[in-house]
């Protein structure tokens, strides 16, 4: 190598080391975002000016014009990262807990429209393991789930009283026989 292809290497590399590395900008800042479907986002998000996007990025609410409700942490517009959010549904049903990659993912319980509520843990939107399931009475049925099917029986103290004999679902009426009482089942 000879001496000025050595010199003209250096200056080269001089020359790239005082080059300043451009910064490409980015704004974080809070808003309200209405899109032209009518779905709305009201929280944090990231605008970077060179390739002009604007995505969510911290906490916020996105609502979709039919009325469902996304609440969390956003992170690139993807709700969750492995963070509890909270997932409101028009038709009231709800879903509180542990959010991956657009599934249920974690411990979570899930509201129905009826009041029911399941608490377990999901994988990919499926409810897996242990399942507990409140009724709209308040009676509370404990259940196992594996490969997408689930058993749930009662966990009640009054379970264990009820009749267990086939005559258990007629109605008894009372007849009055000559001032003796007498339950007679009728079908």
């Amino acid at each position: 190598m000879t001496d000025s292809a050595t010199r003209t290497s250096d200056a080269e590399t001089e020359a790239e080391a005082k080059k300043p590395i451009k910064e490409i900008p980015v704004v974080q800042d809070q808003g309200i975002f209405q899109h032209d479907t009518g779905d709305v986002y009201d929280g944090f998000f990231e605008a970077k000016k060179k390739d002009r996007t604007v995505k969510m990025h911290g906490p916020g609410v996105y609502t979709t014009a039919e009325g469902d409700s996304y609440t969390g942490n956003w992170d690139a517009d993807r709700l969750g990262g492995g963070e509890e959010v909270t997932i409101s549904f028009a038709d009231t049903s709800k879903y509180e807990g542990y959010f991956k990659d657009w599934c249920y993912h974690g411990p979570g319980n899930y509201s129905y429209p009826d009041a029911s509520v399941l608490q377990c843990d999901f994988v990919e939107n499926s409810p897996t393991g242990n399942l507990t399931l409140t009724d709209p009475n308040g009676h509370t049925w404990m259940g196992r789930a594996e490969q997408g099917y689930g058993w749930v029986e009662p966990v009640n103290h009054f379970y264990e009283m009820l009749e267990k004999t086939r005559d258990s679902g007629r109605i008894k009426r009372r007849h009055k026989n000559k001032g003796n009482a007498q339950e007679t089942p009728q079908l």
